[in-house]
């Protein structure tokens, strides 16, 4: 068992030791293109032995280049197995443990900064709001396409905000056809194979009581699309084509029907096909490929080797070719029993063929034999037991020893919770296992009971999407009573309260929440509405200050404070918070606005008309924008002026009978009689309340 004990210790270190880079026997790739499908099996491709999906491009692009047979994610979630694909290290090592939290931290090499480095025009098209420019991983690109139409509304499964990958694949395509010297990277995030499974026809007809491999079917013919958009721009042949997955998807396997939960093969296990300069068609890696192992592989294979920084990673450049190289380990984990019900982490250990759980109830699992994970030989395999659970007790040593650092801590995880991550109460100071009841349930026990929850929590968000809080709070405080103290139960009861007016109950949930999840923007500016429900506004403002140190990167925070600010009539501190956001959020046209107009306010008209004209620069499309500008041109006695941008307001809301009356005073003012007592009469007809329209008719009649 040296060997084994040998080997499960490899993926102890920080950063694993890094193969010597292969010398390609072609000329390196000139440009970059990864293509991430969410949730996709590796189980559901021809290519990797299915004969019941049709995915004949994936199929073709494993022929035209080289394909892991075997290769495994770090963590079942969207966000953070993307930091670990881009940055080369495992999540404790980059910080993003779930989809929920702050950014990437900024000292945490990406490939598209390493590259942008290096001359390479950078694209980044995604198609999930986890990974949306708030996650950092957008990080080095120069146009990161992450819009989605998503308002305010959080009262929703994070995984019901998505773009569909037809529309993201236009942009993309658009992108790499443009001209330019450049080399040119792009990742292309396609989500629609993650839940909910809604492919478009025929897949929806073909695959009717399949509806996820529908979604693969779909995704595939999109794969397709993007490398025929390859081909027409002529950069197919010099361009290293990387198709992969952040995770695969449960299906009902072990109990589990999506992902998140357990870390058995079938959300860990992805496909990891490659094509391009360097790569030997028809190659079939002999060693599991890792998600840590893109970074470094890809550097390699662009001929930028030197630009690798320290990854747990290695290139596998070497194998692509055809080489031989060794087996290395491979580490993943799933925190979510913890972090969100309570119970325990699991964290696995892969060694070729074995692969070790450690849990309450530990399993050991011979992958060749046994690929589907049903039979535990932890008894009958005891030393290999013991070498394995040992090997990852002492990464976890080492983890919890780098959470202590300064600036290091993950503030995704409440720093409660961070003596137990990878502890679950095994990994007592002396190495020998803890009690197991401190350690909380094994989720292989908690899997029904999780469904359910989930269930409760899907018709709560329902009923507060559509207003109906007192359902929704029903719900969230059922999981209350069940026992479950999370950051979901706090933050959604506190919500549904919200909606409810009551205030002052609603303040100690967004209090709980944001003791669950330090770093959630959203909390603390729901405790500061809160507060100003119930009449503290002095509450209010501790509580967005306390979020902008939390969250310091969040603008809405900061704009937040300068409402309140303005608000309590406190003018300086108000200005002092909208000149930051103003900094932080430079193309962001309502900062300007909520400026200009406090500058009005101050009599500073030349300050404020100038922001004023940037914002509706900026975005034009909306009318109060105008109307701003406008009262701002009128107090300052520039009426032509004025009257201009009343009339874009009034042209782009025809329903507001303010703007049309706004637009009759600026006549007025001119002596354009006919004209204003038009406005007037208009603004009557829109509100025929409107008192003072009425008088002004009056007046110049």
């Amino acid at each position: 068992m040296t060997r084994v004990a040998a080997a499960a210790l490899v993926i102890l270190h920080a950063a694993c030791a890094q193969s010597p880079a292969a010398i390609p026997a072609t000329a390196p790739a000139r440009n970059l293109v990864i293509v991430t499908i969410d949730t996709l099996r590796a189980d559901r491709i021809g290519a990797y032995g299915n004969t019941t999906v049709a995915t004949p491009n994936l199929d073709r692009i494993a022929r035209e280049g080289a394909m892991a047979p075997e290769a495994a994610a770090h963590v079942p979630l969207t966000r953070p197995s993307h930091a670990s694909l881009f940055s080369g290290l495992y999540p404790a090592e980059h910080g993003s443990r779930d989809n929920i939290g702050p950014a990437l931290r900024a000292d945490v090499p990406v490939l598209a900064a390493i590259l942008q480095q290096r001359g390479f025009r950078t694209g980044g098209f995604v198609s999930a709001v986890v990974l949306s420019a708030q996650s950092g991983l957008g990080r080095g690109f120069d146009l990161y396409s992450d819009r989605f139409d998503i308002g305010t509304d959080d009262a929703r499964f994070l995984n019901s905000i998505q773009k569909r990958g037809d529309a993201t694949v236009v942009e993309a395509t658009a992108w790499l056809g443009e001209g330019g010297p450049e080399r040119r990277f792009a990742w292309v995030h396609l989500y629609d194979p993650h839940d909910p499974y809604d492919p478009p026809e025929p897949y929806a007809t073909q695959y009717a009581d399949r509806p996820y491999d529908g979604e693969v079917a779909w995704s595939d013919e999109l794969v397709g699309r993007l490398d025929a958009a390859l081909a027409a721009a002529g950069l197919r042949d010099n361009t290293l084509l990387v198709v992969t997955s952040d995770h695969g998807e449960g299906l009902d396997e072990h109990g589990e029907s999506v992902h998140g939960f357990f870390i058995y093969e079938t959300t860990i296990r992805v496909p990891f096909i490659v094509r391009g300069p360097g790569v030997t068609p028809g190659t079939r890696l002999g060693v599991v490929a890792r998600t840590v192992d893109v970074l470094p592989t890809v550097l390699d294979l662009l001929g930028l080797a030197d630009a690798t920084p320290s990854v747990s990673g290695r290139s596998l450049a070497t194998a692509l070719s055809g080489g031989a190289i060794d087996d290395e380990p491979t580490f993943s984990e799933s925190l979510t029993p913890l972090i969100h019900f309570g119970w325990s982490d699991l964290r696995a250990l892969r060694d070729g063929r074995w692969k070790y759980i450690l849990a309450p109830r530990p399993e050991l699992y011979d992958l060749e034999q046994d690929p589907g994970e049903q039979r535990n030989l932890v008894e009958q395999e005891p030393a290999r037991a013991r070498a394995y659970r040992a090997g990852i007790e002492q990464r976890l040593k080492q983890e919890q020893a780098l959470l202590r650092e300064p600036g290091q801590a993950n503030t995704t995880v409440a720093p409660d919770l961070l003596e137990k991550l990878g502890a679950l109460g095994y990994v007592s100071t002396g190495g020998a296992p803890a009690n197991t009841l401190a350690a909380g349930a094994d989720p292989k026990d908690k899997i029904k009971e999780y469904q359910t929850l989930n269930t409760l929590t899907r018709e709560g968000l329902i009923s507060l999407r559509e207003g109906r809080y007192a359902a929704s709070l029903r719900n969230f405080q059922g999981l209350l009573s069940r026992g479950i103290d999370s950051f979901e139960a706090h933050y959604y009861t506190a919500r549904s309260l919200a909606g409810l007016k009551r205030w002052r109950e609603a303040a100690p949930h967004f209090a709980g929440a944001i003791e669950k999840m330090p770093a959630y923007a959203e909390a603390y500016l729901g405790l500061a509405d809160a507060h100003l429900g119930d009449g503290h506004p002095e509450r209010a403002l501790d509580a967005v200050r306390r979020g902008q140190k939390a969250v310091p990167g969040d603008p809405r925070l900061v704009g937040r404070e300068g409402d309140i600010a303005r608000q309590m009539r406190s003018t300086d501190v108000a200005a002092r918070a909208y000149e930051r956001l103003a900094q932080m959020a430079p193309r962001d046209a309502l900062a300007r606005v909520k400026l200009g107009e406090l500058y009005r306010d101050l009599g500073r008209s030349a300050d404020a008309t100038r922001l004023l004209r940037e914002a509706v620069q900026l975005d034009p499309a909306v009318a109060s924008y105008w109307n701003s500008l406008g009262m701002i041109l009128g107090g300052g006695n520039d009426f032509p002026a004025a009257e201009g941008a009343f009339r874009e307001a009034v042209t782009r809301d025809r329903a507001n009978a303010q703007y049309a009356y706004n637009l009759g005073l600026a006549l007025t003012r001119q002596g354009k009689r006919d004209e204003a007592v038009a406005q007037f009469t208009r603004a009557l007809a829109l509100d025929p309340k409107f008192a003072a329209a009425r008088q002004r008719i009056e007046e110049l009649r």
